[in-house]
């Protein structure tokens, strides 16, 4: 669907969506719109899909059956290089960070990746792109460790450097599995302010699966509730809350 500017009125539709393994649905004729800028988050009890939903998205997995759009055009299937190359990119649950090199070095990787891949490869940057550098581990709280192995690094700053390099690689749509897993209280609310700050000052479109609800009630203005593969239900942190068939389905309830 396509806005009165002529520009689609979501950057991400998933129509249909669904993928089986051998005899086990995983997701099931999922329909879902995301709106330019929106930060939504997906909940839902361990093995409802949600991780399937982006691996699917990203290209991962190919689909059994539906659509996956992105800006209007349709990505179902597509290699992952060439989804990353639209500007979708992805947060693992497990922090995948460059252990044996510093931070600094861990965000000129896919700082440069989105230039020309020869550029990878040199020994010097220049002042100007040193300092966007800086200012990317500014925003994800590491400029004071940049000169520190990654591998040195708490979990959770671990966790903000993966973030980091994924705002570096410049995306449209963020993917964040479970970006508060193993983590703190105080570096929860950190982590939470964050990904807040990235939604509203930079309009990319962002997608988070979180079980930790204090999280979610922090961040989130739509949250979509996932079940049995579906979308069982969407609406505000209100809402989900008040919805004791949501209650009913996280204590194993509902049938």
């Amino acid at each position: 669907m396509l806005a009165g500017d002529g520009k689609p009125k979501h950057i991400l539709e998933v129509n249909g969506l669904r993928k089986t393994f051998g005899g086990l649905t995983a997701v099931e004729n999922l329909d879902l719109r995301l709106e330019y800028g929106e930060l939504r988050c997906i909940i839902g009890p361990n093995g409802c899909g949600k991780t399937t939903l982006f691996n699917l998205i990203t290209g991962n997995l190919k689909p059994t059956a539906g659509r996956v759009i992105f800006e209007g055009r349709e990505i179902t299937a597509w290699p992952v290089p060439e989804i990353s190359r639209l500007g979708i990119y992805r947060k693992f649950q497990v922090p995948s960070v460059f252990e044996g090199l510093t931070v600094y070095e861990n965000m000129r990787i896919p700082y440069f990746a989105r230039m020309k891949p020869s550029i990878l490869g040199r020994s010097s940057v220049s002042r100007n792109e040193h300092q966007e550098i800086m200012e990317l581990l500014e925003r994800v709280n590491l400029a004071g460790q940049a000169g520190e192995l990654a591998g040195n690094l708490a979990h959770g700053q671990k966790q903000w450097l993966e973030i980091g390099m994924v705002l570096a690689s410049r995306p449209r749509l963020m993917l964040l599995d479970e970006p508060t897993a193993g983590m703190t209280i105080a570096e929860t609310k950190i982590t939470a302010d964050l990904v807040q700050e990235i939604s509203e000052s930079s309009n990319i479109s962002v997608m988070v699966i979180e079980h930790d609800l204090g999280f979610v009630k922090e961040v989130a203005r739509k949250i979509t509730v996932m079940y049995k593969g579906s979308i069982f239900r969407e609406g505000t942190y209100e809402e989900i809350q008040a919805d004791k068939d949501i209650h009913d389905i996280y204590l194993g309830r509902h049938r």
